[in-house]
C-alpha cells in the first residue's frame, strides 16, 4: 500500500529503499526484516509494475506496395579522402526488397530527388510511404503535423499517401530501421571507393542493391525477396508524364559583396555588378542556380552542405578581376584557393610584370569558355613546369586541348626514339618568325 501510494508523486520525491526501510522500524516496532529484504521487495515490486504497464510490441501486416523510407549514414573514400555521407533508403516492407541513393545532407530537396531516382528505377510509385519524424519533409509537433510545402507538392504530384512516425518511434518503420543497417554492412563495408561525381555513381549503386537482394531470402517466407517484390510492383501506382522538378525556389538579396547566403553559413559570391539586387535562388540536392527576378541564369554552383561556415565562388568571375587588376593576385582569393605548391601559382608569383599578369589571366578567363575549370588549371599548372608561353593563345589552345583529351606526358612512341628535341617547337620565345 504504501509502495502504491508513493507511485502518484513526483517522481524525484518518491520513496527510496533505504527511506521505507526507516518508516517501517518506525512504525512497526516489532519489524524485524533486515534491509536487504525491504530492498529486494522494493526493486521486484517496481519492475513488475513496470513489466505490466509496457505496451509490448504487435507485428505489423505490410500490404503490396507500401514502403517505408529514412536515411542513414556512412564513410566512404571519395577522391583519396575519407568522408561520412548520408544515403537515402527506400524499403518495402511487404518483400523487404530496399534500395539506397547518396546525398550530402538529408533535407526537403534531397528526400524528394532519392524518392523521384527510386520511383524511376522500379517503374512506380508506392501508394503509402511511412517517413521518420526528422527527415527534413516535415515532422508531428504537439500532436499535429507540418508538411514542407515543396513536399506537399511533390506528394501531389506522384499521388501517394505519407504518414509520419512518432516522435523516438523508429519501431514503427522496422524494415526500413534494419535495412539502413544491412545495407551499410553488405554494400558499404569495408569502406568503398568513389572516384565520380556522387550523382553519376547513384546509378551504378542501383546495380549494387539489386545484386545485393537477388541473393537475398526473406527472413520468414523463405524465398527470394525479389520474387515478392513482383508482388509489390504489381501495387505500385504509375509514374506521371512529367518528372517533378525536386528544387524549391526563393528569393534572396545579395549583399555588399555580392553574395547569398544558404542556411545562414553558406555563402555563393556572384558577379560584382549583382551587389544589394534581388535575385531568384532555385536549391536543388546537388547544385544552387541563381538568376535574376527575369528567369536568366546568372551563375550556377555546387550546393554546399556541413555545419560550418563557408564561400563558394567561380573560379572564373576572380579571374575576371585579375585580368583587369593583376596587381591583386598576391591578395587574391584565386591564388589562395590554388595549393601552395601548385606550379601555376609558383609562377606567376615569380613574374614583376603586370602586363604579362594581365594577358596571362585574360588567356585563362578565355580557355574557360571551351574547358573546364580544372582542364584549364591542369593545363596551365603543365605549362608554368615546362615554361611553355602562357600569353599566346595558339599554346593554350593546345595545351587545353591535350590535357582534355590525355595526359601531357603521353605518346605513343613505339620506336624508342627520344622526342624531346621536338619540344622546342611549344616555345615562342626566340623563335625566328
Amino acid at each position: 500500500l504504501m509502495l502504491a501510494e508513493n507511485s502518484k508523486y513526483w517522481k524525484k520525491q518518491r520513496l527510496s529503499s533505504k527511506r521505507i526501510y526507516d518508516l517501517l522500524k518506525d512504525r512497526h516496532r516489532n519489524f524485524s526484516a533486515s534491509y536487504d529484504c525491504v530492498n529486494r521487495f522494493v526493486q521486484q515490486w517496481r519492475k513488475e509494475r513496470v513489466r505490466s504497464a509496457a505496451p509490448g510490441f504487435s507485428h505489423l501486416v505490410w500490404h503490396a506496395g507500401e514502403a517505408q523510407a529514412d536515411f542513414g549514414e556512412a564513410d566512404v573514400e571519395y577522391f583519396g579522402a575519407i568522408v561520412r555521407l548520408k544515403y537515402f533508403v527506400l524499403s518495402f516492407p511487404q518483400s523487404n526488397v530496399a534500395f539506397m541513393q547518396f546525398f550530402r545532407g538529408e533535407n526537403c530537396e534531397c528526400v524528394c530527388q532519392g524518392l523521384l531516382d527510386i520511383f524511376e528505377y522500379t517503374g512506380g510509385v508506392p501508394f503509402k510511404i511511412v517517413f521518420d519524424n526528422a527527415t527534413g519533409i516535415g515532422r508531428i509537433v504537439c500532436k499535429v503535423l507540418e508538411e514542407n510545402e515543396m513536399f506537399t507538392r511533390f506528394r501531389l504530384h506522384y499521388g501517394f499517401e505519407a504518414r509520419f512516425c512518432n516522435p523516438n518511434a523508429g519501431h514503427e518503420k522496422g524494415s526500413v530501421e534494419k535495412n539502413v543497417g544491412y545495407l551499410r554492412q553488405n554494400i558499404l563495408t569495408p569502406v568503398i571507393r568513389i572516384t565520380e561525381d556522387l550523382e553519376r555513381f547513384n546509378k551504378k549503386l542501383f546495380q549494387l542493391c539489386r545484386n545485393l537482394m537477388d541473393r537475398r531470402i526473406h527472413y520468414i517466407h523463405k524465398v527470394p525477396v525479389m520474387s515478392l517484390f513482383e508482388a509489390d510492383k504489381a501495387a505500385l501506382l504509375e509514374l506521371p508524364a512529367k518528372a517533378f522538378e525536386a528544387r524549391r525556389i526563393i528569393t534572396l538579396k545579395t549583399d555588399n559583396y555580392s553574395n547569398i547566403t544558404l542556411e545562414g553559413i553558406h555563402k555563393y559570391t556572384l558577379p560584382a555588378e549583382y551587389r544589394n539586387t534581388q535575385v531568384l535562388v532555385e536549391t536543388w540536392a546537388w547544385k544552387v542556380t541563381v538568376l535574376d527576378m527575369s528567369g536568366c541564369k546568372i551563375e550556377e554552383y555546387e550546393r554546399i552542405y556541413g555545419k560550418n561556415n563557408s564561400e563558394s565562388i567561380n573560379p572564373a568571375l576572380g579571374l575576371v578581376h585579375l585580368s583587369r587588376k593583376p596587381r591583386m593576385w598576391e591578395n587574391s582569393r584565386f591564388r589562395e584557393n590554388l595549393p601552395k605548391e601548385n606550379p601555376f601559382r609558383l609562377y606567376v608569383d615569380s613574374i614583376s610584370n603586370a602586363e604579362i599578369k594581365h594577358k596571362i589571366f585574360s588567356q585563362f578567363h578565355n580557355a574557360l569558355e571551351n574547358h573546364p575549370y580544372e582542364t584549364v588549371l591542369e593545363a596551365f599548372s603543365q605549362m608554368s613546369e615546362r615554361r611553355i608561353d602562357m600569353t599566346a593563345q595558339s599554346n593554350v589552345r593546345a595545351v587545353c586541348s591535350r590535357v582534355a583529351s590525355c595526359p601531357m606526358d603521353f605518346s605513343y612512341n613505339p620506336t624508342g626514339v627520344d622526342l624531346d628535341k621536338y619540344s622546342i617547337f611549344m616555345k615562342t620565345e626566340g623563335m625566328r618568325k
